[in-house]
This record gives C-alpha cells, sequence and structure tokens, in this order.
C-alpha cells in the first residue's frame, strides 16, 4: 500500500492507545494496519492523530517474535505463548483486535505492552509482543483527515 509518509523516527511516534486490525509477515517484515491511524508529535494532541497507518518491523530471524497472552484462572494469572502466525491469523479474520498500550526498547528487541479486543466476553486480554529487531520501525502514515 502507497502512503504520503514514511519515517524511522521512532520517537516522534507512539502506537499508545491504537488498534492494529489487519497484519502480515512477509519476507521476514512484520507490518501491522491501523486503520484509524498512529501518533505523530508533530500533529494534535488527539490520539489517534494521523490518516491510516502501518508499522514495520524487520525480525531478527535469530531472535523472532514472542507473542503471550495473558488470563485469569481460580485466582492464578496464565501465560499463554502463541506464535506469530497463530496471532496474525486471529487479527485477520477479525477474531481480535490488537490495541498497543506501551513501548519498551532493549538491546535488539522492542516490548510492547497490549491489549486483544474480542467480541464477546471476556472482551479484553493482556498482551505482550516481544519483536527481536535490529532496525527501528518503519511508520508509514497518510495526512489526518480534514474536518
Amino acid at each position: 500500500m502507497k502512503y504520503e509518509y514514511t519515517s524511522i523516527d521512532q520517537d516522534s511516534f507512539s502506537l499508545h492507545d491504537c488498534r492494529a486490525v489487519k497484519a502480515e509477515l512477509i519476507n521476514n517484515k512484520l507490518i501491522f494496519f491501523f486503520p484509524d491511524g498512529i501518533f505523530f508529535t508533530d500533529y494534535s494532541d488527539d490520539w489517534p492523530n494521523t490518516g491510516k497507518a502501518e508499522v514495520e518491523f524487520t525480525i531478527d530471524h535469530l531472535r523472532g517474535v514472542t507473542v503471550y497472552l495473558f488470563t485469569e484462572s481460580e485466582g492464578q494469572t496464565i501465560r499463554r505463548e502463541y506464535t506469530l502466525t497463530e496471532c496474525i491469523e486471529k487479527i485477520n479474520s477479525g477474531e481480535w483486535e490488537l490495541e498497543f498500550a506501551y513501548r519498551y526498547d532493549g538491546y535488539q528487541e522492542i516490548l510492547y505492552k497490549c491489549w486483544i479486543w474480542e467480541n464477546h466476553t471476556p472482551w479484553t486480554f493482556e498482551c505482550e509482543i516481544w519483536i527481536g529487531t535490529k532496525q527501528n520501525p518503519v511508520f508509514r502514515w497518510d495526512s489526518p483527515k480534514q474536518e
């Protein structure tokens, strides 16, 4: 898909409160699609504030991507690991929407704390996505919609 703008300045962007409703994995590139946009510091304080957008991560083949979903059962927190393929299938089928909350940067990895939204009870689950990468994400977006 063609976008008006592209940047790798990850300090100028946030995915906080932004929901991915589609994802792809092509040639070690993980791409999340945000039809309602993402947050760019050069625009308003609204969240999100761009037009439609995507964010691309180049996955380091040695580190990969790990997805954890957290549920509660009998007072215990249960962590379940999903494969990246399972996660992408659930997002693309409409079963899940992936809402990003917080980003933590480590050595050649990015951790996103997220929420998984479903259309039935229990409605949300806490989620972590660990992305092994040696490169900054690529942010692509269109101008905000004029109202």
